[in-house]
């Protein structure tokens, strides 16, 4: 946790939560008093922190009122438009000092402030007088790397940030100086993510972090980029990357020859391959070498199992047998032959029986005891004539399937049992009676099936590509899954695409229908700016006219007065004529001044009407691009659909994974789906490259497929790895001295296509920081200088990765073009801070929320509002249109999260359960799960379509603590 700054993002929040308040403090004179620091006073030690905390909101290098700037010994002698602020050793001429102590107007800080600066103290004037008396002297600044650091405290669990990985799958959440990550799919934790760096930090002789710890300082920003394979998390002058890692190869196993059937014993530790040449493979998976190869079969092994305990393996054999052999030396312990070939075995949960599917569509029942020997007849006294005993028969026979037996499976804790055939169904039994409890149909051969640990669903697999997930209890279907979960996400994206596209078709003929409209304005202005003229010439003419008649008329009255000096009525028809000539001049004056007037009326309106038409064939142009993207796109659809449905391949394997909540499948695609047990929804798909044969979970959650000779046990549990470092140099991770970030970094996006990041921050009160990075070389691509003149808080790129719009401090929206760094528009509006903004899909309007209690929509041409929106009792923290829509999800200080509409500024759905100061929401595209944190430290995730709770993830609780005997 760093304390150089004493301006934060948190505390700004505090400042919101307590504006309003009237300061009362006394503004009479203060009396300093001797510091008693025994040594000259040092400048950046000593004095600077005061001025840091009293008097910098105000005299910084970009707010600088009254020209004055306090950050340095230069700047406070050269002074401000009062003059120098400090006379080095007079402190009683130096206005630093006699408007602090208060004793000369106008007292400083004043009161009340925005920054809630309060008088100094009297040992804090004492401090500033002696510097001064000394001689102002600039010391020696420290060294730029000198932070102090301090471990967050372990009950801080403040959230600031979250963010929703793009498939809907992770939620990641900054809380306090952590980032931790949540997986839906089973509603848990998958991870804490750790800077290596940080753990040979020490503090006292004592690590000063460990384990699950990613920044020093709080974590206030969280991005994942649109392909969900890196986070990015920013924290004091850094930001961190997170890769994730899909899947880790734990073991790469090779057999001799193709595997025919794959069995893995309940704890996991050791799996049984079977061959066409009869033989079975047993591997340990804790170390990933052979054991014990099984002999002793004349064909292909087709179905294996173990034994609840391991200790036995069961095979099934075209040869029409069955085997029982020891798993520790691989030495068989028994056979039966059967009348037709077994496919598939089982044993019962207590181990004391077993069932066998075969090739006549039958299920046989055994006891395990028939395994032993056949005893001799004792009746034959003559050993020639001693016969054996007939081979034992099943207990029971089960008929019912009308295809051949492809597997069976025990359900777990339970008398049922499952059999799936070439028939396409899935049949539940009773093992006590033989008795058919349920059918479920696939409607294909099945290829693979698969049961929760806890038996409550049921999933299988066809040769059609098709899989199925259905409840045990009552053969509801909960789920068909099938095809390329990849193209099908392509396709939504495409669609999404498509969408955006034809709202800009219909922004682009709404303009060229306006522009067109405003050409008619603009073409009849020019007709009456002309007509004005028309009627200023002849107005002129007439008023030409009557001026010579006046004038004429006035020289003919001075003339007969002239004759006559002392006629008093030519006086007074002098008087009236040079009055009517004085007229008659305005009048003419007045006429030529309309000419040129309706000559500038038409200059002006012809120069309208040009730029109009400029206007409507760039209207034109766009409207033509959007409708070319609009029909490209749709072709692109169509072919993307084409291709989905050609991509559904036979499916060879399925499996849950050990809590149920992943379905694993694969086949002759050369990939391995991951899927969501209940939903069915794509949760992550593993590219292999060959096509699949087997599958199947391992109790400790690793993944174990089978690829022709290839047998692979994989880690399928997504782990983070922290790949880089924005702001530190390479070789001194923890060094942030000389980061091109000046402070906490308050907000992430990447762009578009992953390929740049942007960040927002700045020094408050002093500077708002924008730049922009390149993701691969982790450098800055641009810095758009002077963006804000406070902290920026939230940044949003353009979804055609062509304009960046920010929210700043300073209280403007501000919207940049990326390819040259200029300001294209500010939207000013808000009359506080700005602390999150995003822009609609189409670019038509952008949203904006404030420390103002109010949500904002504006004009994103034209910059003006569209609507505002004061349903928030307090700050809005967080706000952010969903994917194609015109929706925005948004979250305040009322410990309230929302979802509106924008164009009708209507809250169609809130969602409970926050008890306190939230900071961020966000959402899935498809507006099906919402998140949201906040002061409580508690994660929640809904159901964004009912705003019903999925899942709260809490912090942690504080150890416990005992109390020693006494």
């Amino acid at each position: 946790m760093c304390f150089v700054r004493s301006l934060c993002f948190v505390s700004l929040l505090a400042l919101f939560v307590v504006s309003g308040r009237v300061q009362s403090e006394d503004a009479t004179a203060i009396t300093p008093v001797d510091p008693q620091l025994g040594r000259p006073v040092d400048f950046y030690m000593d004095l600077f922190p005061i001025l840091e905390s009293k008097c910098m909101a105000c005299h910084n290098v970009k707010t600088k009122e009254g020209d004055l700037v306090l950050e340095g010994v230069d700047a406070i002698l050269k002074g401000g438009s009062s003059g120098p602020a400090v006379v080095a050793g007079k402190p009683d001429e130096s206005y630093l000092f006699t408007l602090a102590s208060r004793s000369d107007e106008p007292a400083m800080p004043p009161l009340p402030n925005k920054a809630q600066a309060k008088p100094l103290t009297p040992r804090e004037l004492g401090i500033v007088r002696q510097w001064i008396l000394e001689g102002a002297k600039k010391g020696n600044p420290p060294p730029a790397s000198s932070i102090n650091w301090a471990p967050v405290p372990a009950h801080v669990h403040s959230v600031y940030a979250i963010a929703l990985e793009p498939q809907g799958r992770f939620v990641a959440a900054g809380r306090a100086n952590r980032v931790v990550l949540f997986d839906l799919a089973n509603k848990s934790e998958a991870a804490q993510l750790t800077d290596p760096a940080l753990l040979a930090v020490m503090k006292d002789g004592q690590p000063m972090y460990g384990q699950g710890i990613a920044h020093q300082d709080f974590v206030h920003s969280l991005a994942f980029s649109p392909d969900g394979n890196l986070l990015a998390s920013g924290g004091f002058r850094v930001v961190k990357l997170w890769e994730r890692i899909r899947e880790q190869t734990q073991h790469q196993l090779t057999a001799a020859q193709a595997v025919h059937a794959v069995a893995i014993a309940a704890d996991g530790t050791i799996a049984a391959t079977a061959y066409a040449d009869g033989t079975v493979q047993l591997w340990n998976l804790t170390t990933g070498q052979a054991a014990s190869l099984l002999k002793g079969h004349t064909a292909a092994v087709s179905g294996i199992a173990f034994s609840p305990d391991a200790q036995t393996v069961l095979t099934a054999s075209d040869d029409k047998t069955l085997r029982r052999w020891k798993t520790e030396d691989g030495s068989s312990t028994g056979q039966i032959d059967v009348a037709s070939e077994p496919k598939a075995v089982m044993f019962s949960k207590d181990g004391t029986q077993w069932v066998s599917g075969h090739q006549d569509n039958i299920l046989r029942l055994w006891n395990v005891t028939q395994f032993d020997p056949p005893a001799v007849e004792a009746a034959a006294t003559d050993a020639a004539e001693a016969k054996p005993a007939e081979a034992p028969k099943p207990v029971k026979e089960m008929p019912g399937h009308g295809q051949p037996i492809v597997q069976l499976m025990l359900v777990p804790e339970s008398d049922e049992f499952l059999s799936s055939s070439k028939d396409g169904q899935v049949k539940i039994w009773n093992i006590s009676n033989g008795n058919q409890v349920r059918t479920l149909t696939l409607g294909s051969p099945v290829a693979g099936m698969s049961i929760t640990p806890d038996g409550t669903r049921i999933a299988a697999c066809g040769e059609n590509g098709i899989a199925r997930i259905w409840r045990r209890d009552n053969g509801t279907q909960l789920a068909e899954i099938k095809g390329d979960p990849q193209l099908d996400r392509q396709i939504l994206a495409l669609a999404e695409e498509q969408t955006v596209a034809t709202l800009k078709v219909q922004n682009a003929d709404a303009a060229v229908k306006e522009g067109e409209k405003d050409i008619t304005g603009r073409e009849e202005s020019v007709k009456k700016s002309k007509e004005a003229r028309e009627a200023a010439v002849k107005a002129k003419d007439e008023a030409e006219k009557k001026h010579k008649e006046a004038q004429d008329a006035a020289r003919k009255a001075t003339e007969e007065l002239a004759a006559k000096p002392e006629d008093a009525g030519l006086k007074k028809k002098k008087e009236d004529a040079d009055k009517a000539a004085m007229t008659a001049e305005d009048a003419f004056t007045k006429s030529q001044e309309a000419i040129v007037s309706a000559d500038r009326a038409i200059k002006l309106s012809e120069e309208a009407l040009e730029r109009s038409k400029k206007n409507l064939t760039e209207f034109k142009q766009t409207h033509e691009q959007a409708v070319a993207k609009q029909k490209s796109g749709e072709e692109e659809l169509k072919q993307a659909k084409d291709k989905t449905a050609a991509a559904v391949t036979p499916l060879a394997g399925i499996s849950f994974s050990p809590d149920g909540s992943q379905l694993a499948t694969a086949g002759t695609a050369g990939r391995i789906d991951l899927w969501n047990g209940e939903t069915g929804t794509s949760l992550d798909t593993i590219a292999v490259g060959q096509p699949i044969s087997q599958l199947s979970f391992t109790s400790n959650g690793s993944l174990l497929s089978i690829a022709d000779k290839g047998i692979t046990l994989r880690d399928v549990k997504p782990t983070w790895k922290l790949i880089g470092r924005l702001g530190p140099p390479e070789g001194s991770p923890l060094d942030v001295s000389q980061s091109p970030l000046v402070d906490r970094v308050l907000a992430i996006t990447f762009s578009p296509d992953g390929k740049q990041l942007a960040t927002g921050g700045g020094d408050p009160s002093r500077s708002g920081e924008l730049l922009l990075w390149d993701v691969a070389s982790r450098q800055v691509a641009k810095e758009f200088k002077e963006a804000h003149s406070d902290t920026v808080f939230d940044v949003a790129f353009s979804r055609d990765g062509q304009t960046l719009v920010s929210g700043a401090a300073d209280k403007f929206v501000k919207r940049f073009d990326i390819a040259t760094g200029n300001l294209i528009r500010a939207y000013e509006g808000h009359t506080s801070h700005v602390l999150s903004v995003s822009i609609k899909c189409d670019d038509s309007s952008i949203v904006s929320a404030g420390a103002d209690n109010a949500i904002k929509l504006w004009n994103t041409s034209t910059g003006e509002q569209r609507r505002t929106m004061t349903n928030y009792s307090k700050q809005v923290t967080s706000i952010e249109y969903i994917g194609a829509t015109d929706n925005f999800i948004s979250c305040g200080g009322d410990n309230t999260v929302r979802l509106f509409t924008a164009t009708n500024g209507n809250n169609f759905r809130s969602f409970s359960g926050a008890t306190d100061f939230m900071y961020a929401a966000a959402s899935s595209n498809d507006q099906k799960i919402v998140v949201a944190g906040g002061e409580d430290g508690i994660i929640r995730v809904w159901n964004g379509e009912n705003g019903q709770e999925i899942a709260k993830f809490e912090p942690p609780k504080p150890a416990e603590t005992t109390t020693a005997a006494k």
